[in-house]
């Protein structure tokens, strides 16, 4: 595993939070797809790194992965919120049975 490596994940993990943050879909697209591609170097690593500082900045990235999570799921959150909201303007409920 190289250190590159390492950093890729990294600086797209950043780029894709950033996206989340400015809510642009596009940006969400191709962030997501970048650290998919990053993540999948690191898959099949047969050795994880002895180096301290490799070592914390995988610890930076799984801190990063948690960050972006959160903020997956709070949009997902306020798109349901909106859909049920436009939903309940228009005198439909779009998940009725949702908390039957």
């Amino acid at each position: 595993m190289s250190a590159e490596s390492i950093e890729a994940v990294l600086d797209c993990q950043t780029d894709l939070i950033t996206a989340i943050d400015t809510q642009d879909a596009g940006a969400i697209v191709r962030a997501s797809e970048a650290l998919a591609a990053a993540v999948s170097k690191l898959r099949y690593v047969d050795n994880w790194p002895a180096d301290p500082l490799a070592a914390e900045r995988l610890r930076v990235a799984l801190r990063q992965n948690q960050a972006a999570a959160i903020r997956i799921n709070l949009m997902a959150h306020w798109t349901r919120q909106k859909i049920d909201r436009l939903a309940d303007l228009r005198g439909q409920r779009a998940h009725q049975s949702r908390y039957k």
